[in-house]
């Protein structure tokens, strides 16, 4: 039995550090909000900081860490470097909102402060070239971030066809390169270019825009061009003559054809000189007569 009982808390021991590792891997914050749960504040601390010197955090788990790195900071009376903290933060975020809502007064009262101080906003600058098309496809859109692309959540494509009234929006896909694209559909009869206007926006996690490039006032702008009319490979062959295609009115009597009495005359022409070349020489005629040709009906 005390067999067993061994066993059994052994198991849950086990059970409960893999869901715990599957956790830190899952949730990297989960550690240090853990700490902070416990009051052990300066391991809140030196957690939080180790998360921020890594570079492969995206903007949102970034902001986050700040947060957590502030609260404990406030709780441990270390208001100067909760200041530091907070003016990062909102410098990266300006519409950051604190995600305890069990925070205690003090905690909430830093991050109001620190909000309604609007520090400046992180420079972040797009970098992008709109794209010369030369045939009717869908235009791709590339984006790459010039600095501070730590601080932007996401990268959004605003655009409209023509002279459509609304403006459609698209969230850009980040490649592993960190950079952004996207593509706008193509609208419209085939025959016709299309103008497309469009802008694009960089913005925190909170939705607060970072960046821009172009604006609703003051688009970026492209055209897909219309499309080229194409000869199809598969129509029949056409006589350049007469105008028939091969299979044009089933089969053909060669009678009614004029080449075949051109041909017809060829072979009599021929017939009658050979028949004049065999006369004369047969007949013994001299040199330099032309004989008498008698022609026979």
């Amino acid at each position: 039995m005390t067999r067993s009982i061994l066993r059994l808390l052994f198991a849950l021991t086990i059970a409960t550090s893999l869901a715990a590792t599957t956790q830190a891997q899952t949730d990297p914050l989960a550690s240090v909000r853990e700490q902070i749960m416990y009051a052990n504040y300066p391991e809140a601390i030196s957690g939080a900081n180790a998360l921020l010197v890594r570079t492969d955090l995206d903007a949102r788990t970034r902001n986050d860490a700040l947060e957590l790195l502030a609260t404990a900071q406030i709780a441990s009376r270390a208001t100067d470097d909760a200041q530091r903290t907070l003016a990062t933060l909102y410098a990266r975020d300006p519409g950051h909102r604190l995600s305890d809502a069990d925070a205690s007064p003090p905690v909430i009262s830093a991050f109001a402060r620190a909000r309604e101080a609007h520090p400046a906003p992180v420079e972040v600058r797009i970098t992008h070239r709109p794209p010369a098309l030369t045939r009717r496809e869908s235009p791709s859109i590339e984006v790459s971030l010039a600095s501070n692309a730590d601080a932007v959540g996401e990268v959004r494509l605003v655009y409209r066809h023509g002279n459509d009234a609304g403006w459609s929006r698209v969230v850009m896909n980040r490649r592993p390169d960190g950079t952004y694209a996207a593509r706008i559909p193509v609208v419209g009869a085939s025959d016709q270019a299309v103008d497309v206007a469009y802008h694009l926006l960089a913005t925190a996690p909170s939705g607060t825009e970072l960046a821009h490039a172009g604006t609703e006032a003051e688009p970026l702008s492209l055209r897909i061009p219309a499309e080229l009319p194409t000869v199809a490979a598969d129509l029949p062959a056409v006589d350049p003559i007469d105008g028939r295609t091969p299979d044009q009115g089933g089969g053909v009597n060669v009678a009614e054809e004029w080449w075949f009495w051109t041909l017809i005359g060829v072979v009599v022409a021929g017939g009658v000189v050979t028949g004049v070349v065999i006369g004369t020489q047969s007949q013994g005629i001299p040199d330099g007569t032309l004989g008498t040709v008698t022609l026979m009906r």
